[in-house]
């Protein structure tokens, strides 16, 4: 199983999980090149593949992708380029479609409690940001080079909208959000589960933007159900061939009465 942060996060968000998971899986959690692509690369092409340069180096012939907000992003990227190797999806907040960043109107000089405000957008537990995650972000932010390395993400992407190719995605994919996400809000997780044929939507109640942290039990039981059902321990999950048929027909899969709660969740 490999476990892939988002824009702000880092592999230490994986912690809870990685632990859940290890006695049964080979777990792996790479620190993935927010600010490093180069200015004549495209960011989110830049990330994608050295994310599978990380794989193909660690010799996994078969992973599970475990993706929060950007790294869900990725994930999906992954599976469209490797999907002999990619067997599964777990996404939690992922960016393609829709995402409210952190990027955005942010002063010339953020003060401390304006940081401290746009975190708390990512916590439904206020007392879940810490001094140093606030010290984290105002040294990205203030630093010029990384600052304009994450608007360049940020805009990256954006313009990498992943809705025409979400169809495409044939591994059984789990949608695990946040009920309180004000970044990549429900009705993101509905568009998602629209799109992707072999999908199925479960939520976190009392949580964010990064259920993995604020509710890791719940988090970590949904994740051990969904590998443990379609994956089992220490096997792999078959690789689905391409249906020939309409997009209408290609969603057997799907539970619809999960869908129709999570519209009306959304909606509220």
């Amino acid at each position: 199983m490999v476990f892939l942060h988002g824009m702000f996060g880092a592999p230490e968000n994986w912690q809870a999980a990685m632990d859940v998971l290890s006695p049964a899986w080979e777990v792996h959690a790479p620190q993935l090149p927010i600010f490093h692509a180069p200015d004549h690369r495209d960011p989110i092409e830049f990330i994608v593949q050295s994310a599978r340069d990380y794989i193909v180096r660690a010799g996994i012939e078969q992973a599970v992708l475990v993706g929060n907000s950007l790294g869900g992003h990725v994930a999906v990227r992954l599976a469209l380029m490797e999907p002999a190797r990619i067997a599964g999806l777990v996404l939690s907040g992922s960016s393609g479609l829709f995402e409210r960043g952190l990027e955005k109107n942010v002063p010339r000089r953020p003060t401390r409690e304006w940081l401290r405000r746009k975190i708390g957008e990512v916590f439904f537990d206020p007392t879940l940001i810490t001094e140093a995650m606030v010290d984290e972000i105002a040294t990205v932010v203030r630093d010029r080079r990384s600052a304009l390395q994450l608007v360049r993400l940020a805009q990256s992407a954006k313009r990498d909208n992943l809705s025409a190719l979400l169809p495409q995605v044939f591994q059984q994919t789990l949608l695990l959000w946040g009920e309180n996400d004000q970044i990549t809000p429900l009705t993101t997780a509905w568009q998602f589960y629209e799109l992707l044929p072999h999908s199925e939507l479960r939520t976190i109640p009392r949580s964010g933007h990064a259920p993995m942290m604020e509710q890791p039990k719940l988090f970590n039981a949904a994740l051990a159900a969904f590998v443990g059902r379609w994956v089992g321990s220490g096997n792999v999950l078959p690789i689905p061939q391409r249906a020939e048929q309409e997009q209408s027909d290609a969603h057997p899969g799907q539970n619809r009465e999960v869908a129709a709660e999570i519209r009306e969740a959304a909606a509220a």
